[in-house]
């Protein structure tokens, strides 16, 4: 296979362009681009340029119109080196050039140009040194998005794209946080347009050089209410040297009880159909969950990414037919599975049915102190009384 050099045309005219690209493109009489839509294509009028234009027109989404372009390069390496050139740097939101060093048949060579990020950190006054992300805004996972970092979303071409967006953002950062449009970053020359959160699709132009920056949350506690890494900070705060005098004295043996009594707590709001309490109750049992290890933390024993990380395992492990290739049809299969998942990890029958036992008893104690009215007392000696029929 053919060498294919990927060339980086930064994202201005040739005043910007480095020397050694320059130089390279010069000596080049045909170069394959991926648009002629760029300032350098313009002013180096003596070299073949041979665009991927007629693919866009040809296929209806990004992804389709970046594996052709990949597809072809290919083909064409087949018969001679060939040199492809790409607007700004060949590795920063370049889908072709990721496709292409995906490829372990290809022979690969990166020359790189000015990206844009430079330009838009100066535009924004963002220092990256405080903590970015970039994410593709047609492909935009919103469980990636860390508020405490500034973010920079590309591809947000147009008002649809610049919606689904937003409608994401919204989940994580309030209304009316102020974020900024910045179409053609160059510093103090770009187009930039500050706009809360809520009104960025508003009056949104169509523009390829668009992308979207949004400020960090940082230090904002009250707007990271609901991140959960901000909550673990916040617990191992109260348990620590300089935390609550309350919180710091509390043990796993002192929290048992709380547990039971939070369970109780939601077991009457999920009666009540009462969804504001019902949010209420989940919290102060997660507080339960986080607050054991923050002490553990503490103790350096475990920590809540430890706990997270488990029962995520386990969830993937117990359900293959989700998360594998295993085909489930039934209750009664899924039981087995779940069975066989619980003997390989040395869950014992005995322990179960206990736990089980331990659950029925929970249960009617509940039934028969709210719904009936029964006291405790007499809650606990009918159930013991029922136990000992049974025996």
């Amino acid at each position: 296979m053919n060498k294919i050099t990927v060339v980086g045309l930064g994202n201005y005219g040739l005043d910007e362009l480095p020397f050694g690209i320059y130089r390279f493109l010069n000596k080049a009489n045909k170069v394959y681009v991926r648009t002629l839509s760029h300032p350098v294509v313009e002013d180096l009028e003596d070299i073949e340029w041979i665009s991927f234009d007629d693919v866009y027109e040809a296929h209806d989404s990004f992804n389709n119109v970046y594996e052709e372009i990949v597809r072809q390069l290919k083909e064409l390496a087949l018969q001679e080196d060939i040199i492809y050139a790409v607007p700004g740097h060949p590795m920063v939101a370049e889908s072709t050039t990721e496709l292409l060093l995906a490829d372990n048949d290809l022979n690969v060579e990166i020359l790189g140009g000015k990206s844009f990020i430079d330009d838009l950190f100066q535009a924004v006054q963002f220092d990256p040194n405080n903590g970015f992300q970039m994410l593709d805004g047609t492909l935009l996972n919103k469980a990636a998005i860390n508020p405490r970092n500034g973010l920079i979303i590309t591809q947000v071409y147009d008002q649809l794209i610049a919606s689904d967006v937003k409608v994401s953002l919204l989940d994580i950062y309030p209304a009316e946080h102020n974020v900024a449009i910045v179409t053609g970053a160059r510093g103090e020359n770009a187009d930039i347009d500050w706009r809360a959160l809520h009104e960025m699709d508003h009056d949104f132009a169509l523009s390829n050089l668009t992308s979207l920056f949004v400020p960090p949350l940082q230090g904002e506690g009250e707007l990271l209410a609901g991140d959960f890494d901000y909550f673990t900070e916040v617990m191992d705060a109260l348990v620590g040297e300089n935390g609550c005098p309350w919180d710091k004295e509390q043990t796993h043996q002192s929290l048992k009880r709380y547990l039971i009594e939070e369970s109780y707590e939601l077991f009457e709001a999920i009666d009540n159909d009462d969804i504001e309490h019902m949010i209420e109750e989940l919290g102060d049992i997660l507080l339960q969950v986080v607050f054991h290890a923050a002490i553990a933390n503490k103790e350096y024993m475990f920590d809540a990414r430890e706990v997270v990380k488990s029962i995520t395992e386990k969830m993937i492990r117990r359900h293959p037919h989700v998360f594998g290739d295993a085909s489930i049809s039934t209750i009664e299969e899924l039981h087995t599975v779940w069975n066989d998942a619980k003997a390989k990890e040395g869950k014992v029958e005995r322990k179960v049915k206990q736990e089980k036992i331990f659950a029925d008893i929970f249960l009617k104690l509940y039934d028969l102190n709210k719904s009936q009215g029964t006291s405790i007392e007499e809650a606990l000696k009918e159930i013991a009384g029922e136990m000992n029929e049974t025996r």
